[in-house]
């Protein structure tokens, strides 16, 4: 189940209380956010001293009103395709990526502001080789993590391909890590920019390794239910062998109906579970009914973004 703020550890102990009184051979998940355990993997990066001086910089030029204006006038006059500098909340994480890559894009109208407002030496960083590589590897990592959550918080998404979504990044990343320490920044451009030296390189390769483990700890009792998960989302390709033996003869008789193969290509996955056959595979809508119930986000979203989808079915897993 999802890790909500909105639920407390006590209502979660009695439904767990509740579940084990009911049938004590019923294991029993918490499954968090997936989001929110995305949000929280960014805490490895060790990047605080880039976000601290982009804050500073970006509270200089948007904290008062006369500084503002005028970067705002100098915007137009240079004609940036862009028209300002956005704020950043430390309780936003998402917010980040976005500010560290639109100050890396005006970097020289930032720079030529700052050499008329403030003394030398107030951002020695914004002129410093390592900060500067520093930041290019923020900005593109942050960069890929903004993408993953944006593709995270689309709507009418089940938690088997969120977790596809996650699995995908993992790997990502294992391929960036490596690439860093042969010399191969290709899917790093702003990085790229600033050739970072071999000691550079391995550190970032480090992070990048220490940022997929995290997500490995995080997402581990996702990881011991992809199995269970992939049964339901891809049925005709799963190994009979691999499947619970209480599943068995019904992947059998599943992967055996051709035409069951073919609507399942052409319906949505919650449907296709509700009209299979109650008397014919009882175990496996069953199994279908719990994995489709794991709700991937904080807020569950409206059974109206789910076209065709029979709530019904949703429902009855839940109560």
């Amino acid at each position: 189940m999802d890790g909500c703020p909105n639920l407390t550890v006590g209502l979660l102990k009695l439904m767990k209380d509740q579940v084990k009184a009911a049938n004590p051979e019923q294991e029993f998940f918490f499954l968090h956010c997936i989001i929110h355990q995305e949000v929280l993997s960014k805490t490895v990066l060790k990047l605080t001293h880039v976000v601290d001086t982009v804050t500073k910089v970006v509270n200089f030029i948007r904290g008062k009103a006369l500084n503002h204006r005028q970067f705002v006038t100098l915007l137009e006059e240079s004609e940036s395709e862009y028209t300002d500098l956005p704020y950043h909340s430390n309780v936003r994480w998402i917010s980040l990526g976005k500010v560290l890559k639109r100050v890396r894009d005006l970097k020289s109208e930032i720079d030529a502001f700052l050499e008329t407002k403030v003394r030398d030496g107030d951002f020695p960083q914004l002129k410093d080789a390592d900060w500067l590589a520093d930041f290019a590897f923020a900005v593109d990592v942050m960069g890929f993590m903004n993408e993953l959550n944006c593709k995270l918080q689309g709507k009418c998404q089940f938690a088997h391909e969120m977790y596809s979504l996650v699995k995908a990044f993992m790997t990502k990343l294992l391929l960036f890590s490596y690439q860093l320490e042969s010399g191969n920044i290709a899917h790093l451009p702003t990085l790229q920019q600033q050739s970072p030296p071999a000691d550079k390189r391995e550190r970032y390769a480090t992070l990048l390794r220490a940022l997929h483990g995290e997500f490995l700890h995080r997402f581990e009792d996702f990881r011991r239910l992809e199995n269970e998960m992939a049964l339901v989302s891809s049925p005709f390709i799963c190994s009979v062998d691999t499947t619970t033996d209480d599943l068995q003869l019904e992947l059998i008789d599943l992967q055996s109906d051709a035409l069951l193969a073919e609507q399942f290509k052409t319906v949505p996955l919650p449907q296709f579970y509700a009209f299979l056959n109650a008397q014919t595979f009882p175990r496996f809508r069953a199994h279908a009914q719990k994995m489709l119930v794991l709700f991937e986000t904080t807020y569950i979203h409206s059974p109206k973004g789910l076209l065709g989808t029979p709530v019904q079915f949703l429902i009855n897993a839940i109560i």
